[in-house]
């Protein structure tokens, strides 16, 4: 099993550990609910540095992941953007954002549990199409951290003495006392915040420090599920998989149909001329009961969907959850009875959960 480079820090903090996709994850510090608001409500720190992250560099590197992932990756320098990369049959491989610091270098992040299937794949298409770009797997040399929360970009800016005047979804080589790192405006709560990715472990070490003495709250992964499920957002294995194409995923902004080529392209053509079977809908329960992977969703005491993800939300004081149903059920509004160990109503809701004129990097944008 995989240690994290901080991993004494975090055992120092008091966090309490279990194992997600191979690695020693902390789980949680003190209460998760409380964790989550602290989020929603100022600002946590989450060290993510279990995701996979590679360089792409050549003169090739945009125009391969233009051909290996489903969204235009022909963006501007300075860029990051949520893309898919997809299998022949139009199923989802992984969901990934690429950051593009120039026209010959993007930074490239995956699931942890995808990390090595998705470094075989490209290594074969490089080969195979016969492009100049050089992939290389920095998970292991470098630290991620994710500062979240509507003060998460006040505080980066007080402990590293500079503002960075990023706008949303946008990223930026930088330095700091020496050390080199990447700075993105982006994340997975559905707030505002930074995502900093650190070669130097030991200035990682000291900022994640600094940033926790400055009133950071140190979250754990069961808080940083509850809030990507308040906000809407998939987590592969769960809400998606190979087996699920984009459309039905409700992911149909990372999918560009208008460009020359991608893989997946033409069973994704097929798709939409044949229709969705099945639609990806958020599940508000009516009470504190929450809907939990692989519940039954029940409609006149028939089986119409599964539950995918679910959890009691601390922000709504209710359960949430996701699940996929026919399309034609899948109504704002539209009830059922969600099925599991326990057994209650919960009606299709939209997502993101919570009200985002009150919580989001919505709320806070500029």
């Amino acid at each position: 099993m995989f240690r994290l480079p901080l991993d004494g820090l975090h055992r120092e903090l008091g966090a309490k550990f279990f194992e997600f996709a191979g690695w020693e994850m902390p789980m949680k510090y003190t209460n998760s609910l409380k964790e989550t608001l602290s989020v929603r409500n100022s600002v946590g720190i989450f060290d993510t540095s279990h995701m996979g992250r590679f360089l792409l560099r050549g003169p090739h590197a945009v125009d391969f992941l233009q051909r290996a992932t489903s969204n235009n990756i022909r963006i501007s320098n300075g860029r990051t953007r949520y893309t898919l990369t997809l299998n022949p049959e139009g199923g989802i491989k992984d969901d990934n954002v690429a950051f593009k610091l120039s026209d010959e270098l993007v930074l490239f992040v995956v699931n942890a549990s995808n990390r090595e299937k998705i470094l075989k794949w490209f290594e074969g298409l490089i080969s195979e199409w016969g492009m100049d770009v050089e992939l290389r797997d920095e998970t292991f040399r470098t630290v991620m951290m994710a500062i979240q929360g509507p003060k998460a970009r006040g505080l980066v800016h007080n402990v590293l003495g500079r503002t960075f005047d990023l706008k949303k979804f946008r990223v930026e080589e930088s330095t700091h006392e020496g050390a080199k790192f990447i700075v993105s405006r982006t994340g997975y709560t559905g707030e505002d915040g930074y995502e900093i990715v650190a070669w130097d472990v030991h200035w990682a070490e000291s900022i994640y420090r600094e940033l926790v003495d400055k009133g950071a709250v140190p979250c754990g992964l069961v808080a940083r599920d509850i809030l990507r499920l308040e906000a809407g957002l998939v987590l592969y294995g769960n809400d998606i998989d190979e087996g699920t194409n984009p459309f039905e995923a409700g992911l149909d902004f990372a999918v560009k149909l208008d460009k020359e080529f991608f893989i997946g392209k033409e069973a994704l053509i097929r798709v939409k001329e044949e229709g969705m079977k099945r639609k990806r809908v958020g599940l508000l329960s009516e009470t504190r009961n929450s809907p939990r992977k692989g519940d039954k969703i029940l409609r006149d005491e028939e089986e119409v969907g599964v539950v995918t993800s679910g959890t009691f939300s601390p922000t709504l004081g209710r359960g949430i959850g996701m699940g996929y149903v026919p399309p034609e059920l899948s109504r704002e509004g539209e009830e059922f009875t969600i099925k599991g160990a326990k057994e209650f109503k919960a009606r299709v809701s939209k997502m993101p959960f919570y009200d985002e004129s009150k919580y989001g990097w919505r709320r806070s944008s500029t």
